[in-house]
């Protein structure tokens, strides 16, 4: 954002550290004159102001993020580099690690790397040269092999202006190489992205492992954005045919209609053109028109879902501070006789859904005992599963020649490959589950808790003879959280094996069998230690979610009821103490009624 904007959005009473455009900044300054005027009007409205002021941050603070996706060697990170203008990424001649990295903005250079303990360890440089350095020891296979160093995730802070924008982009190493575990964690994290630009080469064509990759991803990914690199390895005419190939091949494989958008770069000219401030070269690369979609198409076409959810949740609460203007208005003029008579059925009103509210919690508490109960039946499945595909495994080492002395070892090889595959695979599918049982329940209570909302707005705009208008948006506004990466560790420890014993004293039938069976009881140990981890972890968060969701709709009917009630009490109070003031708080009234009026046809239009 230049100055001139930032100080127009300033004078209009709101800030943005992103440039969205002008719809977002507008947005942002109703939000911000809404709660000023309601400010004026006292702390009866401050849970209204709060709610605002939540929509403003969640405006504020949002995020497009981008996973880029591609094989070995399809110059992934040349392409990430050439976004950010200079080559900080590490590229290598493996596969890197299964160490994710997220690339946001921020002022200055930095480097965060996060270890599976939660240690953190960080790298601030102005030399390009010693950050990539630094990147390298924990998210290259050649100096982070396996990653035995135990790297969680890896946080890139940089300048560039198209992190400004609003887009992180993610990168995603080892996808579709030989370690397959890369691959499982990738597909689990990509639900949790805005999007994911899938990246191929002019040289060679897509390969049928890639094709089945994506098909994972289809299944996995909100948005997926193809680009082909490369570019400048062949000629036009060559180029076009690619084009048409990989189009043709999606038409094919995914029956997309014929509309589909392919960029054509070339990632290393592009790197070049940054670095040489070429501008000429960063167009005929093609970086130059991703780079513009990626600004003005993919930040706006999110924003502006954004905008459409936080507008109409702020015409929401927006009635709600209207109709409670208007019931201290009506209040202020009845006769008082009238309006203890009115106040009084107004009560019993509450009495009723504050009955129907406590029913209500005792169906969430019910519902939330039954997801735990699911829970535990898809944990207890998993169990058996998993038990039954590792005794196999097992039982396909036992049946091999190997020596006693060696079986151990090929064991250990064998579950340390096995196991995160199996369980990366069953924590997504449990928390798929879960999480798709969890939002039908919630539904359904929000659904409940919006009609008894309803009525005691209903009854209180009836009673009191005021306009009303039933609340018009029937979805929440979900808060988004920064992407997570899946970095559970699996264990696969065993009981040490008497090897000498074995090969001096028994037979090789005997040995096996007491193989088997200390094998066997260590493999039911490992299951169970790991499913008992996940078990724990997702009701950990059902419990969480639940007791959140039961605490904000008792503050909401709380809120509606208690403020329907004190907007009519203190009315009634200023009539019997204050009876000279009136005329003044009903001028007071009505000139911020106006004025909220003026600002909801901007959220409703």
């Amino acid at each position: 954002m230049n100055n001139t904007e930032h100080n127009a959005v300033k004078n209009g009473s709101c800030s943005t550290d992103i440039d969205y455009g002008s719809a977002s900044k507008a947005l942002l300054c109703n939000l911000r004159r809404t709660r000023q005027l309601l400010e004026e009007l006292g702390t009866e409205f401050s849970r209204h102001q709060g709610h605002l002021q939540e929509l403003e941050t969640r405006l504020n603070t949002a995020r497009f993020n981008l996973a880029v996706l591609g094989q070995f060697k399809r110059g992934k990170s040349t392409l990430l580099n050439a976004l950010l203008g200079e080559p900080l990424l590490p590229t290598a001649v493996i596969p890197l690690t299964s160490v994710p990295t997220f690339i946001s903005w921020g002022q200055k250079c930095l480097v965060r790397v996060v270890f599976l303990d939660s240690r953190s360890e960080e790298c601030s440089s102005e030399y390009i040269k010693e950050l990539r350095e630094f990147l390298a020891k924990y998210v290259t296979e050649e100096r982070n092999p396996e990653n035995h160093l135990g790297v969680a995730r890896v946080e890139v802070s940089h300048p560039s202006p198209l992190l400004q924008k609003g887009v992180v982009l993610i990168d995603t190493p080892g996808i579709g190489s030989i370690f397959r575990r890369n691959t499982e964690a990738t597909l689990n994290f990509l639900p949790q992205c805005d999007g994911a630009i899938f990246m191929i080469s002019a040289d060679p064509p897509i390969t049928q492992v890639e094709i089945e990759f994506l098909k994972a991803v289809y299944d996995k990914a909100a948005r997926v954005f193809f680009v082909m690199n490369k570019s400048d390895y062949l000629n036009k005419e060559e180029l076009d045919a690619a084009i048409d190939f990989f189009k043709k091949v999606l038409l094919e494989q995914f029956h997309l209609d014929g509309n589909i958008s392919i960029f054509s770069v070339s990632a290393r000219q592009g790197l070049e053109a940054k670095m040489q401030g070429n501008q000429s070269l960063w167009t005929s690369s093609g970086m130059s028109n991703l780079e513009n979609y990626l600004i003005g198409f993919l930040a706006e076409e999110k924003i502006q879902t954004l905008n459409r959810a936080i507008a109409k949740k702020a015409n929401d609460i927006l009635e709600n501070a209207l109709l409670h203007i208007r019931l201290k208005q009506r209040s202020l003029t009845l006769p008082l006789e009238d309006l203890e008579q009115r106040m009084a059925i107004f009560n019993q009103k509450l009495e009723e859904v504050e009955h129907q509210r406590l029913l209500a919690q005792d169906i969430l508490k019910g519902d939330q005992k039954r997801l735990i109960e699911t829970l535990e039946d898809e944990c207890a499945k998993i169990n058996r599963v998993t038990t039954s595909k590792l005794f196999r495994a097992i039982e396909e080492v036992l049946a091999s020649n190997i020596d006693i002395k060696s079986l151990e070892e090929m064991i250990r090889n064998r579950f340390a490959e096995q196991i995160p595959e199996i369980f990366d695979k069953s924590l997504s599918s449990v928390q798929q589950l879960l999480n798709k049982r969890t939002q039908e329940v919630l539904n359904s209570h929000r659904e409940r808790v919006n009609a008894l909302a309803d009525v005691i707005r209903r009854t209180a705009a009836e009673l009191f003879e005021i306009r009303y208008s039933p609340e018009k948006s029937s979805e929440g506004l979900e808060i988004q959280h920064e992407p997570y990466w899946v970095t559970e560790t699996w264990s696969t420890t065993m009981s040490p094996l008497p090897r000498g014993l074995f090969e001096r004293f028994m037979r090789r039938t005997t040995a096996i069998r007491r193989v088997r069976k200390w094998l066997q009881q260590d493999t039911e140990s490992i299951v169970l230690r790991n499913v008992s981890s996940l078990q724990w972890e997702t009701q950990q968060n059902i419990n969480d979610t639940f007791y959140r969701f039961s605490l904000d709709i008792d503050e909401e009917l709380q809120e509606i009821g208690g403020a329907a009630h004190s907007a009519i009490l203190e009315a009634q109070t200023q009539r019997t103490r204050r009876a000279d003031s009136v005329g003044e708080e009903l001028e007071k009234l009505n000139t911020l009624e106006a004025g909220l009026l003026e600002i909801q046809k901007e959220f409703i239009r």
